[in-house]
């Protein structure tokens, strides 16, 4: 049985969801952020712009430049763990440290380009709003959970290849 999805795969996964948060960031750049708007999809989800110079929740908002490089240094740094370690793990934690590492490194490549983070998927119940987020944050998540699932609910919870 195939315990992983093999280097190019993974190599191949990690380029389409940095690809993906690219054009979806462009989007709403184009469509949100110029002209200021908002485009009310539900009744619980729009699309709005937001500017986050932070991380998760806006958390190190008043960092500065220091914040801007630091934080892109440590993303890169940590991606390129989470790649190299990907290769060594079983199919769903490999699969979630390669999504984390493209969320990050999406995130990474707004922090160069504007110096701040392109965030623009709100959902909302009534006044009560989740931070703002984008793609790669929804594939962090996603990595996140697929790495958890693999630890806790599967018998690959403790194989690491060698």
């Amino acid at each position: 049985m195939k315990k992983n999805f093999g280097i190019l795969n993974l190599l191949l996964i990690f380029i389409i969801f940095i690809f993906l948060d690219y054009i979806t960031k462009l989007w709403a750049i184009e469509n949100l952020f110029i002209e200021y708007k908002s485009i009310k999809l539900t009744s619980f989800l729009s699309m709005t712009p937001v500017w986050n110079s932070g991380v998760s929740f806006g958390f190190l908002q008043d960092s500065g430049e220091i914040g801007r490089y630091g934080l892109t240094i440590f993303a890169f740094s940590v991606s390129l763990w989470l790649i190299l370690s990907a290769f060594k793990l079983p199919r769903y934690s490999s699969l979630g440290f390669v999504l984390i590492a493209s969320g990050a490194i999406g995130n990474a490549i707004d922090r160069i380009i504007y110096g701040k983070v392109v965030d623009f998927i709100d959902i909302y119940i009534k006044d009560l709003h989740w931070p703002a987020f984008n793609v790669a944050d929804t594939i962090i998540f996603i990595g996140a959970g697929l790495f958890l699932f693999n630890q806790f609910f599967t018998s690959e919870s403790s194989y690491y290849e060698k």
